[in-house]
């Protein structure tokens, strides 16, 4: 479980004309006040959360399953708002700062607050955290090992997508409004041509599995430099993503919506994760 970073995803929104699927998931770095702002739709539609987290000395995978499978007992036995929670595999690297990241998935930030203060207040927790604290090590302060995402979700996930078996696939890009350029504009692209696009290729294709979030930070300490939001793409594999984003990137109307994209920001390179699935909630 090396490097399981925060959520990731590529604005080339990466789908193709002919498929176009995938994910759920979230996490770490950078912010200004402004980014809350920055959703492409009305919203939010989650709030996400990364986790830093770092093996430790006796961390293997049977005793990671022993502790993914105590976290969900202590989490049902909580009097807290419902959550899913996604586990980030880097898949072309490896990350100085972590081995990999724990995503949570929550219907609002009231709710991640009203969750980690029960968390917190419970024994039960308390005894995971001590008894799996030479397994895995996971971040709680925000700002640095932890970071919230105002995430909008423009159209419903498919069906297709399901997440299982693991791992399921996704990329994303760290991007900054280039300059007079707006929230608007990017909401503007989005909702105008993106949308459209997606829809009639989904008409051609309704087995795509692909989906994308836009995520705003939601924490002012900047941790990877600079950006006002965060796009990510999911599928269900990475063979789908593959041939979605080349038959994107071939097409006509691919190329139109990235120039368009890249008239309103300017994105980092994109990273590529392994999802897996921690902890289901069809709340969230």
């Amino acid at each position: 479980m090396r490097n399981i970073i925060f959520f990731v995803a590529i604005l080339l929104i990466g789908t193709g004309c002919s498929k176009q699927d995938e994910a759920d998931i979230a996490a770490p770095v950078v912010v200004a006040p402004e980014a809350t702002e920055t959703a492409a739709v009305d919203g939010p539609d989650a709030y996400y959360e990364y986790l830093w987290c770092n093996q430790g000395e006796d961390f293997s995978q049977e005793k990671f399953a022993e502790l993914t499978a105590n976290w969900n007992a202590v989490i049902d036995s909580l009097d807290a708002p419902a959550l899913a929670a996604f586990g980030y595999i880097p898949a072309d690297g490896e990350y100085e700062d972590f081995d990999g990241l724990w995503v949570l998935r929550w219907n609002s930030k009231d709710d991640s607050a009203a969750g980690w203060q029960a968390y917190a207040a419970s024994e039960a927790g308390q005894a995971h955290e001590a008894t799996y604290a030479s397994v895995l090590e996971c971040g709680n302060e925000v700002g640095v090992n932890r970071f919230g995402f105002n995430a909008y979700i423009p159209q419903p996930m498919p069906a297709s997508f399901t997440g299982e078996p693991g791992p399921y696939y996704l990329n994303n890009t760290f991007c900054s409004f280039n300059e007079g350029k707006t929230p608007q504009d990017l909401r503007g692209v989005v909702m105008g041509t993106y949308l459209p696009l997606l829809a009639a290729g989904a008409e051609m294709n309704p087995e795509s599995s692909y989906w994308f979030m836009i995520g705003a930070p939601d924490f002012e300490e900047r941790v990877s430099g600079p950006f006002d939001f965060n796009w990510i793409n999911y599928w269900q594999t990475a063979e789908e993503a593959s041939e979605s984003s080349a038959a994107f990137a071939a097409s006509e109307e691919g190329q139109a919506v990235m120039e368009s994209l890249g008239e309103v920001a300017t994105c980092q390179d994109p990273q590529a994760w392994d999802g897996y699935l921690i902890r289901s909630n069809v709340d969230a």
